[in-house]
């Protein structure tokens, strides 16, 4: 049995949940292998942006916080012509908490959506401003949706050493295609039943 990890890091209690998930996304890529914070961006842009984001602000703060916790260790590359580089690798206590955080299991999830937040109170407005805000919703559902596309091709197909991570990581990526897929069918609906009414072509 892992040994459990409770004390929140500091200046992690504002936003407890969504602040331990981003130190765990963090210590699971450091987990397979070390990483700046350049690299663990570039990771986050390419990856894992459809399902989480997360600024560089966060990312150099988090990690700065579990170096402080002792859950990652800090090499410092010297280079001639570029800015010396900080390589990220976890530490033993960090290996244990991330692997206690993969056994856990997942709470149940009520998400924040302000968008559909919004729409539920469209029927106190006009339909035009309803319309607007299914418009830039399917707007964004279509970008996120290129970007799933985008990362099957870029990353489905290329050769990895580590096949069952790389088969769990597209698995991610069909499920959030089939959600955004599906919010992409209602959302087209509700356009088109609004254009109808307000005789839009």
């Amino acid at each position: 049995m892992h040994q459990q990890f409770d004390t929140p890091i500091e200046g992690e209690e504002d936003h407890p949940s969504r602040n331990n998930t981003l130190r765990s996304i963090i210590l699971g890529l450091l987990w397979a292998r070390p990483m700046s914070g350049y690299d663990i961006k570039q990771t986050f842009d390419r990856a894992i942006a459809s399902y989480w984001n997360a600024g560089n602000s966060q990312i150099y703060t988090t990690l700065k916080r579990l170096h402080k916790a002792g859950l990652v260790e800090v090499e410092v590359i010297v280079q001639t012509t570029r800015p010396n580089r900080k390589v990220y690798r976890l530490t033993e206590t960090g290996y244990a908490e991330i692997a206690h955080w993969l056994e856990e299991v997942v709470p149940e999830r009520f998400t924040k959506d302000e968008f559909l937040t919004k729409l539920f109170f469209c029927g106190e407005t006009t339909d035009i401003v309803a319309l607007e805000h299914l418009r830039g919703h399917r707007e964004s559902l279509l970008k996120q949706l290129a970007h799933m596309e985008w990362a099957r091709q870029e990353y489905g197909s290329r050769p990895t050493r580590r096949p069952r991570l790389l088969e769990y990581q597209m698995l991610v990526r069909e499920y959030k295609e089939a959600v955004l897929k599906a919010g992409l069918e209602v959302t087209e609906r509700a356009i088109a039943g609004l254009e109808e009414r307000l005789n839009i072509e």
